[in-house]
């Protein structure tokens, strides 16, 4: 087939920038796969195995393998990123289950407080883990058993349940709150509710690993705030707004930095020492939202332009060389035209009534060839003539891979059409014949 053509021209360069980019996105999804399974001991022997193996086998992949790389990377990213979700499902049920004791026991705490100074019974005073781990909830849950007992010891001595006894065991049965509030005051069901909110919000930071200090600062001040004030409510819609607004800008916080930190990576496989990476690299560790985003969206885009230049650039000077090697004439004009416009025609003798006509969007990633006539000279075609001249430029075109080849370039032949299957284009070519015709007018007009 011989007609216009749609090509992709692949060079060495863009080869080895997709196995770059590839293989650091990959290094990316294994090593946060590894750190989160590590961090939460679930990293076995035949996981860490699995994860080096799998780095190890694309990495012995060369450039020439870049099909093969951006058809498969891909998808073993989103195999890792779906056994990380299971992961982090599963550390999520196990801290949801740690702290649902947790508030079970700071509830049961609460309660034992308020009856042995109901009672005026001297206890030894203790306080809940301020880190929740399983070795911390079982001392907890120690130390408020012995409570337990003591309190129990204290109030009765005879075998029958004294009425406060059934008492204690009722309010520890309705599982009340975790939150120190006044016993009236947290049966009130609007109460409840906010507390319920609060107590959700604590759960969700806890599930998603969320700093222990900032739960415990935030149970502290509700443990400050006086449930017989009548801004009681208000005070803990405060408390509740600024614990979801913490846990969200956290989350987003997290996103930010795993996409900064991706895009970082990115621009490291370019292989230049750009002087704004360093600077870039600090607000990983200390930045606001704004500043995270606005920084990953610029590396974003730095990487896509840059490595998107040096591959159009690439497959430019490709092109020009391979056309002027198979005898056609580009001038610097013509050049200039091809980058602004993304458009290119040329010819091999100056007053040719055929023409190639290269288009292709700004990074070259397609280009569309195919033969063209002097609109100014219909006259001199042919349908015999058009469809010759398409044949000799399938010639042409096998010659400029045969060139392309010789350099370790690729061309890869998405769509073409058969000689005369479709009509020639008709562009002006402002060809010899063109000029001489315009001089001619003007000495007959003189």
């Amino acid at each position: 087939m011989s007609g216009p053509k749609v090509v992709r021209i692949v060079t060495p360069q863009e080869r080895q920038i997709i196995k770059d980019r590839w293989l650091s996105q990959l290094a990316y999804a294994l090593k946060r796969t590894e750190d989160y399974a590590r961090n939460n001991n679930l990293l076995d022997i035949d996981l860490e195995k699995g994860l080096a193996e799998t780095y190890g086998h694309f990495a012995k992949l060369t450039i020439d393998d870049y099909l093969q790389i951006e058809q498969e990377v891909p998808q073993q990213i989103e195999y890792l990123n779906a056994e990380l979700q299971k992961l982090q499902k599963k550390v999520a049920s196990e801290r949801t289950t740690d702290w649902d004791s947790y508030k079970h026991l700071k509830s049961t705490h609460n309660e034992l407080k308020a009856l042995s100074i109901e009672n005026n019974i001297a206890i030894e005073p203790f306080n809940a883990p301020s880190i929740i781990t399983k070795s911390h909830l079982a001392t907890y849950k120690s130390q408020i058993d012995n409570l337990y007992e003591l309190l129990q010891k204290s109030i009765s001595k005879v075998d029958e349940l004294s009425e406060e006894q059934l008492d204690m065991q009722q309010r520890f049965s309705q599982g009340d709150s975790m939150l120190s509030v006044t016993a009236w005051k947290a049966k009130l069901p609007e109460t409840k509710s906010r507390l319920k909110k609060l107590e959700d919000t604590l759960k969700e930071m806890y599930v998603h690993e969320m700093s222990q200090d900032k739960i415990k600062a935030l149970i502290d001040r509700c443990g400050l705030l006086d449930s017989s004030e009548a801004k009681y409510e208000v005070q803990l819609d405060s408390l509740i707004i600024d614990a979801a607004d913490f846990t969200k800008n956290e989350l987003a916080l997290r996103e930010a930095r795993e996409d900064l930190s991706n895009s970082l990576l990115l621009i490291e496989t370019l292989g230049e020492d750009f002087k704004f990476m360093a600077q870039w690299r600090e607000k990983l560790e200390n930045s606001s939202l704004k500043d995270l985003l606005e920084t990953a969206a610029k590396a974003r885009e730095f990487y896509k332009n840059t490595s998107e230049n040096r591959i159009a650039e690439a497959r430019r000077k490709a092109i020009k060389s391979a056309l002027e090697k198979a005898g056609y004439t580009i001038n610097e004009t013509m050049q200039t035209a091809w980058v602004e416009d993304g458009r290119l025609v040329v010819k091999k003798e100056s007053n040719s009534l055929y023409g190639v006509e290269i288009m292709s969007p700004t990074n070259l990633s397609r280009i569309q060839a195919r033969v063209v006539a002097d609109e100014n000279r219909s006259n001199e075609r042919s349908p015999s003539l058009d469809k010759n001249e398409e044949e000799t430029w399938c010639d042409n075109i096998d010659h400029i891979r045969t060139l392309l080849a010789d350099e370790d370039f690729e061309i890869i032949i998405d769509k073409m059409e058969e000689p005369g299957a479709i009509p020639l284009k008709e562009v002006p070519l402002n060809s010899g014949y063109a000029a001489r015709s315009q001089n001619v007018e003007k000495k007959s007009r003189s």
